[in-house]
């Protein structure tokens, strides 16, 4: 499994692989000159010194501003290189998760919240991908740094070098420990961070109903037990991180001193010359500097592997595209048809639809009412596929619609949900996403049958006001218009209207409805309304109760026949009563 996320990690520097190439060149060069100072102390002891060589001893200081000179150019280089490339990962990474979550079933945003699922965009691609390229910069170099040591070691004295090389074994068992707990560490630091991420958004989206409530003081308490628990772990995670500095110059100071003792006599008994001695000592010092970032960069590198698991494990979610055929949707000649239809969400047991049966017919209004929780809007979404069923089968013109190309399918259904949601920009732009190919003439032919010019020629910018986020800044039958003259825009043979005139006051009520009635004269529509006297002129009226069709008729038919919508229509002629 872990070889398995490696592969994937190292997967995304393929496109790059020629710059790759060329910083691990630099790296490489680096390292290798990073190992220089063991034979210029050497030749500078042994030679110069005792041999007292004055050409040498101007040649050597040349020597070593030249190495450092060139080192520091090429450090610049590979650093460049690595960290352009890590930033261009980054985002090209993110915009492919933004993608490919554009793309998942609507299941999986019952099971992930927005803060989990920004945090893995936001967070986990950038530790991860910044480790990778990091792999790249400072194992690469320290790495072949301390190859080229270990080389030096064996060459000067390949019995002290065996003595030296005891660290390896001994370290190996406590730093694997560490890395393990680290993984977890990184795990639940994540998944600590989405939630305030989550605490966030929900905060500052719900900002009116907190102060209404008086909910600052909960929202304050609950923000600061999430950010302790981030903390504690934090701590956990620079403990066990920074335990491997310490461990590994402990145990580098053991077989120093070993060395140190055992060589210092061979020193002194004359089998071993003082250059030797020392340009050993030098290397064996320099070598511990790469062991422990080495493993200091292979405990932190356990953190970027849990963020990893997380980054992946929303790109192998399977796409909802993926998921359906891929007939195109040409036109919509004949009928919607419902073949005993259940549904269960994933996370439930109940059936929210229980074996439906409906025909829907070109250009009939369907209405549909019910109870909160009775399956009306499940009814219209299963027909976006927004799900798939659990039972039977939704056909359009007698073609099952899982046939169907998915976009090609939902080109052809407009929709006007009971939640109104515009984006964080103009007014003529968030009617424009109806039909992105609609010209100006059309746009605002949609904005006059919503009756959105009554309102845009009061404000100042006109169709260019920015309306916040969510359309904060306008009225709630205001955002209804716009969004109900998106749908206009769209032109669908297709209508669904779910609650779509919730938010309207009774004069902007009147004039949409007006409007709407003239659209669905020639196109299938779909109506769910707990307000009955907006559905009076539906062509049939159909009433959900517990998942499954109870009643049928117009509206004069079902107030005859004494059932469930009749009890609903006087609840609320009573309800209306009582208001006057």
């Amino acid at each position: 499994m872990r070889i398995h996320l490696y592969k994937r990690l190292v997967a995304y520097l393929k496109p790059y692989w020629q710059r790759i190439l060329l910083a691990i060149g630099c790296s490489v060069i680096v390292g290798a000159i990073s190992t220089s100072p063991v034979p210029i102390v050497q030749k500078a002891f042994d030679d110069v010194l005792v041999n007292k060589d004055f050409v040498m001893a101007k040649v050597i200081p040349l020597l070593i501003i030249g190495l450092y000179l060139i080192k520091g150019a090429l450090t610049y280089l590979q650093n460049l290189i690595i960290y352009r490339t890590s930033w261009v990962l980054v985002v090209s990474l993110r915009s492919a998760m933004f993608e490919h979550i554009h793309k998942l079933p609507m299941g999986y945003f019952e099971e992930s919240t927005t803060g989990h699922l920004i945090s893995r965009i936001n967070n986990d691609v950038q530790v991860m991908q910044s480790s990778v390229t990091n792999l790249v910069k400072e194992f690469l170099q320290n790495f072949i740094m301390l190859i080229g040591l270990i080389i030096w070691l064996f060459y000067l004295k390949w019995d002290w070098a065996w003595m030296a090389m005891i660290i390896f074994p001994l370290a190996a068992f406590p730093i694997g420990t560490i890395a393990r707990k680290l993984r977890k560490l990184g795990h639940q630091g994540q998944e600590i961070l989405a939630d305030i991420l989550s605490t966030l958004q929900e905060s500052f989206s719900g900002i009116k109903i907190i102060r209404a409530f008086g909910l600052e003081s909960q929202q304050s308490d609950k923000f600061q037990k999430e950010n302790e628990q981030f903390l504690r772990v934090k701590k956990k995670d620079v403990k066990y991180v920074e335990m491997a500095s310490p461990f590994m110059e402990s145990l580098g100071a053991v077989c120093g001193g070993m060395i140190l003792w055992y060589g210092g006599t061979q020193v002194l008994t004359g089998q071993v010359s003082q250059g030797t001695f020392i340009a050993f000592i030098v290397a064996l010092f320099m070598m511990y500097a790469p062991v422990r970032l080495l493993f200091k960069l292979y405990a932190k590198f356990q953190t970027s592997l849990a963020s990893a698991e997380r980054v992946f494990s929303v790109l192998d979610q399977e796409r909802e595209s993926l998921q359906g055929g891929d007939m195109p949707f040409e036109s919509f000649e004949d009928r919607i048809e419902y073949k005993g239809v259940s549904f269960k969400y994933p996370t439930r047991n109940a059936l929210v639809l229980d074996h439906v049966d409906l025909v829907v017919q070109k250009s009939e209004v369907l209405a549909i009412v019910g109870m909160s929780g009775a399956g009306k809007t499940t009814l219209v979404d299963l027909l976006f596929r927004f799900f798939k069923v659990t039972d039977g089968q939704i056909l359009i013109d007698g073609v099952d619609i899982n046939d169907f190309e998915i976009h090609s399918l939902r080109q052809h259904i407009a929709l006007v949900t009971q939640e109104t949601f515009l984006f964080n920009d103009t007014i003529w732009n968030n009617i424009h996403f109806g039909n992105p190919e609609a010209d100006e003439e059309e746009v605002h032919s949609a904005a006059r049958a919503a009756h959105v010019e009554s309102f845009v020629s009061t404000l100042d910018d006109g169709y260019q006001t920015l309306i916040g986020e969510r359309g904060v800044k306008l009225s709630g039958g205001q955002r209804q218009r716009i969004a109900i003259a998106r749908a206009l825009l769209r032109n669908a043979p297709i209508l669904v209207l779910d609650e779509a005139t919730s938010s309207l006051d009774s004069e902007s009520e009147k004039l949409v409805q007006d409007a709407l009635y003239h659209l669905m004269e020639h196109r299938t529509t779909f109506v769910i309304a707990h307000r009955l006297s907006t559905i009076k002129h539906a062509d049939r009226i159909i009433v959900l109760d517990q998942g499954q069709i109870v009643e049928s008729g117009n509206h004069e038919e079902l107030l005859q026949r004494s059932g469930i919508y009749q009890k609903y229509y006087e609840m609320q002629l009573i309800d209306i009563k009582s208001r006057e």
